[in-house]
């Protein structure tokens, strides 16, 4: 996997390092193009950032988590990072997803940014279940696709204080937008963001700068590492 760093400090190690998976179709490189490593800049915050070079296909065959988990985040832990937070953009919030459903214990908090919420055959599933919370009720046991990481949102959502925080943001004009509201409807609505636009790079900069400037994202963290 390729993975790239960019530290707040070149010449100390910060405590907290942020993850970014992408979207699909995207390199690593383009966190730097797109202006995202300049937004967290920018806040001056006291976080560094690994952007890591997901291939779409471990999606599919629902390797990504093992992967992650074995090429990202268990160096990190073993590099002394205290709080490693996760985020992705669209299938890469996808991703971040199914890693925090098999591998909670290692995270501080999450940024979903315009996820893709799943396959229309799993989303009309728990539609006529009559929502998350009851499909949740009656959910296999063997679940091993998407259904994974959304049986975990609905068990994180029946705590007053989540685990894991969940931060999320998409524009209204979203073309996933309608199985978003399903998976936004599970989260504190404190940490829910909207705006303006569709499923686009200028539109995940912009609200990814909104929720740098509102100051309370990595202040939200869950566990810490020893």
């Amino acid at each position: 996997m390729q993975l790239l760093f960019d530290q707040a400090d070149a010449c100390h190690r910060a405590e907290t390092l942020l993850v970014w998976l992408p979207p699909a179709g995207a390199r690593p490189e383009a966190f730097v193009e797109q202006g995202f490593v300049a937004a967290l800049r920018a806040a001056a915050l006291p976080v560094d950032c690994a952007l890591a070079g997901v291939d779409d296909r471990w999606a599919m065959d629902c390797s990504a988590p093992a992967v992650v988990h074995e090429q990202v985040i268990r160096p990190a832990r073993a590099a002394g990072y205290r709080q490693i937070w996760l985020a992705g953009i669209s299938l890469g919030a996808f991703n971040a997803l199914h890693y925090a459903a098999r591998h909670a214990a290692c995270l501080a908090g999450m940024f979903l940014l315009a996820p893709y919420p799943g396959t229309r055959d799993i989303l009309l599933e728990i539609r006529a279940a009559g929502g998350p919370q009851a499909w949740a009720t009656s959910a296999p046991a063997d679940m091993r696709d998407e259904r994974i990481w959304w049986h975990w949102l609905v068990q994180q959502s029946h705590h007053d204080e989540w685990p894991v925080p969940v931060w999320y943001a998409s524009g209204d004009a979203d073309r996933f937008a309608a199985g978003q509201a399903l998976l936004a409807e599970l989260l504190p609505q404190q940490r829910v963001r909207h705006g303006p636009g569709g499923h686009e790079w200028a539109v995940w900069l912009r609200l990814w700068r909104e929720t740098l400037a509102e100051g309370r994202l990595f202040q939200a963290a869950g566990r810490t590492q020893p």
